[in-house]
């Protein structure tokens, strides 16, 4: 028997002796195992269950005892362990202290606590009862006593079984204190549950596609690959409709009238952040009654079979459990109680719209008027209907009771219940309150119906998407609040929530009561009000709006225009009060002003953009060309991003963009410039005078002018009557050439016919006296425009030439107005032509120097650039303009090449052929992505990808808008660390699914941002590997003068050495005249040499398009030595009579032949013909040499002995001779 003192016994004696059942046979078998010396413990460990098994105690005796053990062996647990840590009854005996110690008699551990620390465990030793090893072995029989030992129907799953793995691991030191991933435990855990458990059956679907097609929870779908692409963009502060944006060749829009818009309108869907599968449930069509079950189990939970079906959904209990809703976002949800909308006291409501009262509840006296949810609020939900739901509420009935006032299995319930799961998922989606959602969603269906949808139709379509997209945009970029965005694509609101007033009394009437408010009552207030007239609504309107009154005054007239007001009268109506607060909201949420944010809707739109927006906004417009309100709102804002991008100021834009305003007052700084003219032009006028000193003689009675000023024939003048130099017209060589006949002409009328020599001279010195005119004046316009305009001498007169004027053109202009006594704003109200003039000037200054363009690109530009780069007719500065001008500017920051190289490479590509063969294609493409990729300090692949996909029929960078696109993704890349393929992957998503392409794009889009990056491919990147040139000529010699050619032959083969076909080569010749032309098929091309009239040796170059030039094979233009001869009439006469003893006869000839080429460093050899014997002797100095450059020879001739000679001179290479006339020499011997 055991001590009845135990524990144990103390606490059933407690418990169950004054119990009157305590000698029930239930309690027996327990009392006997503790009277037999057994502990409680055991039986705390194993629990109520075993205690009901093994003792057959019923349930509440189980747990009344089990309470009190718990108590109990936590507490001799507790003393237990003090015990062992204090060493028991105090027989430890401790050490004697020595040191510092021993002088101290204060409390100390060894004198509290006598612990054997002998007979404890190490630390961190495994067999410790308080390592992690004892936790372990405590869980597992925790599990096998107090958990596996429950039968359960069904049966549980046993831990073996789960964890097939955990009973064969080692407890060794290593495994319990090493470091180890959860991921690698996680995955070994894995592989032996699949090993111990194998599919029998693979199932039906993936789990991707499992979670694409679920719909519950309310978070799903879930698309993998979207939500990896879109998280990358999110992580980029970018959206995918970004990449959208960067990759479409016609972003940005402002730049485009209309080709854009669908491209556009996919940008805009990839914006809302919603996948393709979130999109398709929220546009699919509405539910069909035959589809009810289906549906409650798809979108409110498979439960929702098993439990008590979709009949209970109207319980408010169980309709907030299946939606995730409390109860203030379900009274959110359908606007009652404290978010009941508050009509505003300040609108005169249509008749049509009455408050409508509810069916009045149990015990009400009076019905009570429903709230205007489906007027405001949960309007989306209603369908535009009033009155819309509510809750019904009994008066003594439990919560279970509160019920939606719909049911769920006819047409109106189901169709409510459709609302219902999409606009709770677009909250989740959005992370907005669902008042704020419905803003958004009523706004854009609204929109949509003034565009020409059906206005019965409330459900969500591919433009209300769109809308949300554009509306993420603002939200993410500019902060723009979904009330602020439901006004711009809508109207006002005149509804308030709970305590909050509405949007329009906000704005209008939040100033306090002291004051009148601003009513919507259709009373009528003026567009432009007379003079002194004060208007109380105007200033209400500039109040509210902070604006002033000429600001209104131009807002109002562009809404008047837009709303067809032709009687000066607007309305207090909302439609017209919201047309205000929608132009002057979207300009400052631009951080523009409202009269900016106008002007530049003129300017990148015109009218019928203003008009869209001023007037009654539209979404998808079926009869109208102009963009709806999204694609203009989207445009307008990227107009301002590439503003800021550009660190241009929207004024600033505006200013420049637009032409000037007429003048008709000259400045100060104009009148600086007329003086420096009127002193500068004399000297630089051409003149009788400047004539007559450059040595010509005087033309008679007229003047040289009159020569020149006056068309005769197919001569036109050069010059006009006050000496200013005509304009020229073609080429600087067609003008020289002209300007050659026209003098030759003037001096034969006005000297007469004179010898050729004197003729060509005189001609000469009036043309250069007419150059030097013309220089002089171009000087002086350069000059003075250069101070008057402050940019760079060398841009004055390209920007005159922009501004479509010549230096003559403007000093005519010029020396009219100095030449009048008058002014020409005194003597004609209009406009000034020349101080217009002069402000356009100004203008375009300003954009020069502002942009930092270069002379030299300006004259490209000029020449072919507003053409070739631009796709403009004319040279006028537009916002397109400053856009492109600007895309030059970013390329060349993003280089450290000089700018000239990007400027030759876009003036050769556009030299190019129209047609291009197969092979010329694709060694341009080549070449063009190598110069690019060396300019850009790019990868060639990456260059390749781009141009491949901006343009797969012409891969060739060749105007600003494909280079503004490949600096977007250069620029992209840059700052996302993706290269190109992945930009153009994510940028060309599909609206609709497409699972390839998504699962493409998301793939590449993570590895960018993991740090293993895939290689880029070795592509060619040197020039010279792209082709092999080979270049002969055959003969080396050629005949000037002749019609004999010589042939150059050019090869060209591949890396492969394969020919290639249809490559155009170029050649030029100085000496002569080469052709260009086109490789046959064997890759040959044969130009022929037509030689020039000069010889010498020839060096031709040729060369490939966009390659650089190589010389070829020189060539020697030569004389025809068959032909060679002696010409007769240039040799000199020889002397008529004798010749002094001593004095020497100088004889030369001009070697020439038959092509008329000179016998250049030909040798030649002086020979006497006769009269030379024994006694008469001719002395030669120079007998034998070479002809000069002239072709001549000379020799000197004497004679000692005299006598009469005949001499002849021999051509060595010809064998031509030219025979001279006898000379006679003194005789008598040597002189003395």
């Amino acid at each position: 028997m055991a001590d009845p003192r135990r524990p144990g016994l103390q606490l059933y004696d407690q418990l169950f002796t004054e119990d009157p059942n305590a000698q029930d046979a239930s309690v027996q078998p327990l009392k006997t195992y503790l009277e037999n010396g057994g502990s409680i413990f055991p039986l705390v460990e194993k629990g109520v269950e075993y205690l009901i098994n093994e003792y057959q105690m019923n349930r509440t005796d189980a747990q009344r005892f089990l309470r009190r053990a718990n108590s109990m062996a936590t507490y001799l647990s507790r003393q237990f362990i003090e015990q062992q840590l204090s060493g028991g009854n105090g027989d430890g005996v401790a050490k004697p202290a020595s040191g510092l110690l021993s002088l101290v008699t204060g409390p100390r551990y060894e004198l509290l606590f006598h612990t054997e620390f002998e007979k404890l465990a190490l630390p961190d030793s495994l067999e410790s009862f308080l390592s992690p090893v004892a936790y372990l072995i405590f869980l597992l029989l925790w599990i096998r006593d107090r958990i596996e030992s429950v039968k359960l129907d069904p049966p549980g799953y046993p831990l073996n079984e789960r964890r097939a793995d955990l009973m064969d691991l080692s407890v060794d030191f290593s495994a319990v204190f090493r470091s180890v991933s959860s991921v690698d435990i996680i995955i070994s855990v894995l592989e032996c549950f699949i090993t111990e458990h194998p599919i029998e059956n693979q199932p039906q679907k993936t789990i991707e596609d499992a979670m694409i097609e679920a719909r519950y929870p309310n978070s799903l779908p879930y698309y993998q690959p979207w939500a990896s692409a879109d998280g990358v963009a999110q992580i980029n502060n970018l959206s995918l409709g970004d990449f959208a944006h960067t990759v479409h060749l016609n972003y940005p829009y402002f730049l485009q009238s209309g080709t854009w818009i669908d491209f556009a309108e996919r940008a805009l869907a990839h914006s809302t952040r919603f996948g393709p599968y979130q999109r398709e449930l929220l546009t699919e069509p509405p539910v069909e009654l035959a589809d009810l079950a289906a549906f409650y189990r798809d979108n409110y939970g498979s439960d929702i079979e098993q439990g008590p079906g979709p009949q209970n959904l109207d319980q408010v209990a169980y309709f907030g459990a299946h939606t995730k809703l409390g109860t203030l976002g379900i009274e959110r949800l359908l606007s009652i109680r404290g978010f009941a909308p508050v009509r505003s006291a300040n609108v005169v409501y249509p008749q049509d719209s009455p408050l409508t009262p509810s069916t009045p509840l149990t015990g009400a006296e009076e019905p009570v008027p429903s709230p205007e949810s489906g007027r405001f609020g949960s309007v989306y939900i209603n369908a535009n209907a009033h009155p819309g739901v509510i809750i019904n509420v009994a008066d003594d009935g439990p919560a279970s009771l509160h019920r939606l006032s719909v049911v769920y299995n006819n047409v109106e319930g189901l169709a409510v219940f459709d609302r219902i799961n999409r606009m709770v998922r677009l909250c989740n989606w959005l992370e907005l309150p669902s008042d704020q959602v419905d803003a958004v969603l009523v706004a854009a269906i609204r929109a949509e119906v003034h565009g020409g949808a059906d206005k019965e139709k409330w459900w969500i379509s591919d433009n209300v998407i769109h809308a949300l997209g554009l509306f993420q945009t603002l939200r993410e970029r500019y902060n723009c609040t979904a009330a602020d965005f439901a006004v711009l694509i809508n109207e006002l609101a005149i509804y308030g929530s709970g305590e909050a007033l509405s949007q329009f009394d906000q704005v209008f009437n939040s100033q306090g009561s002291y004051r009148e408010p601003l009513l919507l009552d259709d009373g009528e207030f003026p567009v432009t009000p007379a003079p002194g007239e004060v208007d109380l609504t105007i200033s209400q309107l500039c109040n509210g709006l902070g604006i002033d009154t000429q600001t209104y005054q131009y807002l109002a007239l562009q809404v008047a225009k837009a709303h067809s007001v032709s009687n000066n009268k607007l309305k207090r109506s909302l439609p017209i009060i919201s047309s205000f607060y929608r132009l002057v909201r979207l300009s400052r949420l631009l951080s523009l002003t409202p009269v900016e944010g106008v002007l530049m809707l003129l300017l990148v739109g015109g009218e019928d953009w203003l008009n869209e927006l001023a007037g009654t906004p539209k979404i998808g417009s079926v009869d109208s060309e102009t963009p709806d309100v999204l694609n203009i709102i989207d445009a307008l804002q990227s107009c301002v991003q590439w503003c800021e991008q550009n660190n241009l100021l929207a004024l600033w834009v505006l200013k420049h963009a637009l032409p000037p305003q007429p003048a008709r007052e000259a400045s100060e700084q104009d009148q600086q410039l007329f003086d420096q003219v009127r002193n500068l032009l004399p000297t630089a006028q051409f003149s009788n005078a400047s004539v007559l000193m450059a040595g010509l003689p005087p033309a008679g009675a007229a003047s040289w002018l009159d020569f020149l000023v006056k068309s005769v024939a197919e001569l036109k003048p050069v010059i006009d009557t006050d000496g200013l130099v005509l304009a020229p017209i073609g080429t600087p060589e067609e003008y020289l050439i002209d300007a050659q006949k026209r003098v030759e002409w003037a001096v034969d009328q006005a000297l007469g016919t004179l010898e050729p020599g004197v003729r060509m001279s005189l001609a000469s010195t009036l043309l250069k006296v007419l150059l030097d005119a013309r220089d002089a004046q171009v000087s002086l316009v350069k000059e003075t425009l250069a101070a008057y305009a402050e940019i760079a001498s060398d841009q004055a007169i390209a920007v005159l030439n922009w501004a479509d004027k010549t230096v003559y053109q403007f000093l005519r202009q010029v020396k009219s107005r100095i030449d009048s006594s008058t002014e020409p704003s005194r003597r004609n109200p209009d406009a000034d032509e020349l101080l217009t003039l002069l402000a356009d000037v100004r203008r375009r200054a300003e954009v020069v120097s502002t942009l930092g363009l270069s002379a030299t690109l300006l004259e490209d530009y000029l020449d072919y650039g507003y053409d070739a780069w631009m796709g403009q007719a004319r040279k006028d500065l537009t916002v397109s303009t400053l856009y492109h001008l600007t895309t030059l500017n970013r390329a060349f920051g993003l280089s450290t090449q000089p700018a000239q190289k990007l400027l030759d490479y876009l003036r050769e590509v556009n030299a190019l052929e129209a047609t291009l063969g197969e092979h010329a294609k694709q060694l341009l493409h080549q070449v063009s992505t190598i110069r690019l990729a060396e300019f850009f300090d790019w990868s060639v692949q990456e260059v390749r990808e781009c141009i491949n996909r901006m343009d797969p029929q012409r891969p060739i960078l060749r105007n600003l808008s494909q280079l503004a696109l490949f600096i977007r993704v250069r620029e992209m890349s840059t700052k996302t660390g993706m290269d190109a393929l992945t930009i153009f992957l994510m940028g060309h998503l599909p609206e609709i699914v497409d699972k390839q392409a998504y699962a493409e794009a998301a793939e590449l889009a993570l590895l960018s941002q993991s740090e293993a990056r895939t290689p880029l491919a070795q592509v060619a990147g040197d020039l010279r590997q792209l082709v092999t040139m080979t270049c002969v000529v055959e003969p080396t010699e050629v005949i000037a003068r002749s019609t004999k050619t010589a042939t150059y032959t050019v090869t060209l083969k591949d890396p492969n050495g394969d020919p290639l076909s249809g490559i155009r080569v170029h050649f030029r010749a100085s000496l002569g005249e080469i052709e260009s032309g086109h490789t046959d098929t064997n890759g040959t091309f044969k130009a022929t040499y037509k030689p020039g009239a000069a010889m010498g040796v020839d060096t031709p170059v040729f060369w490939l398009d966009l390659l650089e030039p190589e010389n070829a094979p020189i060539i020697t233009l030569i004389s025809d030595h068959i032909t060679l001869d002696f010409v007769a009439m240039l040799s000199p006469p020889v002397p008529s009579g004798v010749v002094k003893r001593g004095d020497e006869v100088e004889l030369y000839a001009t070697l020439m032949d038959g092509f008329g080429n000179l016998g250049v460093d030909e040798l030649v050899r002086w020979f006497v013909e006769s009269g030379e014997d024994s006694g008469n002797k001719v002395i030669f100095r120079g007998e034998q040499g070479s002809t000069n450059l002239e072709g001549l020879t000379r020799v000197m001739v004497s004679s000692d002995t005299g006598g009469t000679f005949k001499l002849s001179v021999l051509c060595e290479r010809s064998g031509t001779k030219a025979h001279f006339d006898e000379i006679t020499f003194e005789g008598g011997g040597p002189p003395a």
